[in-house]
């Protein structure tokens, strides 16, 4: 584990996969993070890359070629090697070799990278295309927070919760099928400046996946805390807690979406594809600024 620590805060991320662990307040020795249910998610944060979610038949081509790849792309199944630590930063990445090829065909080189200033923790996503061809490729976060409620015979009930934005946003929200997996179409909806969150509303759609364009910060309050998400450098906002049992909600930002239920097989023509060409870098992310109501 590598461990930042300020006065305010001690986060801890887990080097395989390089996602957050712990984010431990030390003024009120509390973890906010979610802590992991064997009845519920046995994650608590996902580093999404190269696709976000899941692919149709977890398949894909590339020039026709098939590749197989699971939920939530590669990264999560891979130890990150460390390569900057300091109290307040640390800089994790992996390399494409032999083991991702198979999954994926390009070569490129993936950072994550935590920076820890004061009560605000950022999390950037560095993709550089170390090819000799374009890559494609779309990326996110997955971060579990603790959230109020109070634990029933069938589950947990989340209570006390809302997602404030900075005014009522009209805005496209992606439906998935039955199994929760794939996209078949999209609505307008309005979400209103105060969103109450409840594992109902969401498990009624399996994941709110809403286009993002219109949003670029987020307050979930909680708990006694307000949790600022910075997310404007992304185009989705998604949210998800596992139904029935499990004090969580994941505020998810992403450059991608779900695989759409009758999909383009070549990764290059999906929709929301980020791509690079030979020795250019993409850096993006996002941020959680945590204070008390």
């Amino acid at each position: 584990m590598v461990v930042l620590e300020n006065e305010f805060l001690r986060v801890t991320i887990n080097e395989m996969g390089g996602s957050l662990d712990s984010i431990y307040d030390k003024k009120r020795n509390n973890e906010i993070m979610y802590e992991i249910d064997s009845r519920s998610w046995s994650s608590k944060d996902i580093v999404i890359f190269p696709f976000v979610a899941r692919l149709k038949n977890n398949t894909y081509t590339v020039d026709n070629n098939e590749y197989s790849m699971k939920n939530h792309g590669i990264i999560r199944y891979n130890k990150l090697n460390v390569w900057e630590k300091s109290n307040e930063k640390c800089v994790l990445y992996l390399d494409s070799n032999k083991d991702t090829l198979k999954e994926y065909p390009y070569i490129f080189h993936f950072e994550v990278i935590y920076l820890l200033d004061h009560n605000k923790i950022s999390i950037n996503y560095k993709i550089v295309n170390t090819d000799n061809k374009p890559i494609y490729y779309e990326y996110g976060g997955h971060p579990a927070i603790k959230v109020d409620g109070i634990e029933k015979d069938n589950g947990f009930e989340i209570q006390n919760t809302i997602l404030e934005f900075e005014s009522n946003i009209e805005t496209q929200k992606f439906n998935l099928d039955e199994s929760g997996s794939y996209i078949v179409d999209k609505t307008m909806v309005s979400i209103p400046s105060e969103f109450i969150i409840s594992k109902e509303k969401i498990e009624e759609s399996k994941t709110l996946i809403f286009d993002a364009k219109n949003i670029d910060r987020c307050i979930l309050k909680t708990l006694g805390y307000r949790f600022y998400f910075d997310i404007k450098d992304f185009q989705i906002l998604a949210l998800w807690t596992y139904p029935g049992y499990g004090n969580y909600l994941c505020v998810e930002p992403w450059n991608g979406i779900p695989d759409i239920f009758n999909p383009n097989r070549e990764l290059k023509c999906k929709p929301y594809i980020h791509s690079l060409n030979p020795n250019e870098c993409e850096e993006k992310g996002y941020s959680i600024t945590i204070s008390y109501e």
